[in-house]
């Protein structure tokens, strides 16, 4: 067997398609899930792709992901909305309720969306480029916490209580390339974890611990009981703690029981409410050209901006396909008999 299969990515993006449909998700829906895994995928973040595929489904053979659901306002001021993702796909709510904040930064300068009752929503920077493509400025958080629930401990402590908790800010720029940032508060996603656990390959040094609490770079560690490491020790469990206190906080409908909350927070920022376009535009690229003009360090070529490694990513994996581990191409093709959906024609890497 291969170590890694290439597949063609629209021919990748239709296969999710057809598995989510056969498994009663609107070809709507679909649609809008696969193209965000397969971008995942194409940015380099495989941990936020396709090798989601079968834990989605389980989700729905077990009743805790709703395939046809509809995101909807339940609650509404002029610069504000709750959203209730009805334990629908998280991409299909995260998207929806981007676009209510975007649509109310319109209108008022600064739109804010909170979703609830939401599932696992992919990689946040997909939704900091979408809206800096629309000119907007974005933040979204997803967090959650809870006693023995996660995949990190707080710091100093000794027991899972906190999600990997990630953030994203998207920022436009004028003519020039704009700015995503995109990271977990943990020292590793869950699905990178995945990723090396699929691959065979240990992990970097100081990302997780076994459930003794001691050092391990070795995935099956962490499925085992072990933890994810906080990045920055304290500093990275203050930001988790506050995406965790943003989604439940913004996102409760009663206080919650045992101490276990968690939800998306978005936020969009028209620019042109505090400044001409153009100005800020023009101030943007300043910036950010300055800060690519550095001289780089010895081992890099270049300073690249937060966003250009994934754009550099989805240019060469549109060229030369999208690589899939072994185990995940094999998960795969279980569902996909499963489901009846015929396979993509694959390449060896």
């Amino acid at each position: 067997m291969a170590d890694t299969y290439l597949i063609e990515p629209k021919a990748l993006g239709a296969l999710a398609q057809q598995i989510f449909a056969a498994a009663g998700t609107p070809p709507d829906l679909a649609a809008h899930v696969a193209r965000h895994l397969v971008k995942a995928n194409l940015s380099g973040h495989d941990s936020h792709g396709v090798i989601r595929i079968p834990a989605y489904l389980r989700s729905i053979e077990e009743g805790r992901l709703v395939a046809d659901a509809r995101p909807e306002v339940v609650k509404e001021l002029p610069g504000t909305a709750v959203v209730d993702a009805k334990r629908g796909f998280g991409q299909v709510a995260a998207s929806f309720a981007l676009d209510v904040a975007i649509e109310k930064a319109t209108t008022v300068g600064i739109g804010a969306a909170s979703v609830r009752n939401c599932n696992h929503i992919g990689r946040l920077g997909d939704y900091g480029e979408a809206a800096a493509e629309r000119g907007f400025i974005a933040i979204i958080t997803y967090g959650s916490s809870g006693p023995n629930s996660g995949h990190a401990a707080p710091f100093g402590g000794s027991a899972r209580h906190l999600g990997t908790n990630p953030l994203s800010v998207g920022i436009p720029g004028g003519e020039g390339d704009r700015v995503v940032v995109d990271f977990a508060t943990t020292m590793v996603a869950e699905g990178k974890i995945q990723v090396a656990r699929a691959k065979h390959v240990p992990l970097p040094p100081g990302c997780i611990v076994d459930k003794e609490g001691q050092p391990s770079t070795n995935a099956e560690d962490f499925y085992a009981g072990g933890m994810i490491l906080p990045v920055g020790g304290h500093k990275g469990y203050g930001l988790s703690l506050v995406t965790a206190l943003l989604g439940a906080g913004l996102t409760a409908e009663q206080p919650p029981q045992g101490g276990r909350g968690g939800g998306v927070f978005v936020i969009a920022i028209n620019p042109q409410a505090f400044t001409d376009g153009a100005v800020y535009g023009q101030t943007v690229d300043a910036l950010t050209g300055a800060v690519k003009a550095v001289p780089p360090a010895p081992g890099f070529s270049e300073v690249m901006l937060p966003g250009g490694p994934e754009a550099k990513s989805r240019a060469e994996r549109e060229a030369q396909g999208v690589p899939v581990p072994a185990d995940t191409w094999a998960a795969l093709t279980e569902v996909a008999g499963r489901l009846n959906v015929p396979l993509p024609e694959s390449k060896t890497a």
